[in-house]
């Protein structure tokens, strides 16, 4: 990565003196978990619900094959 130095020339290249970070005027406290959990569950459950229409799809479709090939019957579509 780029470091970006925010000082005079002379104050980079002077070695001797240490300089401090200030410490953060508020202590940092991260966002409450609330909000997150609920949009979360939504999501999750939208995810969930695609994916049952998917599923339901592909098995209309997998049934809607068998009745059309011959010699295809419900008993051998879950074995393979």
């Amino acid at each position: 990565g780029q470091f970006f130095v925010m000082m005079s020339p002379q104050e980079v290249l002077q070695g001797g003196t240490q300089r401090s970070i200030a410490p953060r005027a508020h202590p940092y406290s991260p966002k409450s978990e609330a909000p997150r959990a609920t949009r979360d569950e939504k999501r999750r459950a939208q995810h969930n619900e695609v994916e049952r229409r998917r599923r339901d799809k592909i098995n209309n479709w997998i049934v809607q094959l068998s009745k059309i090939i011959p010699d295809c019957s419900m008993e051998n579509t879950k074995s393979g």
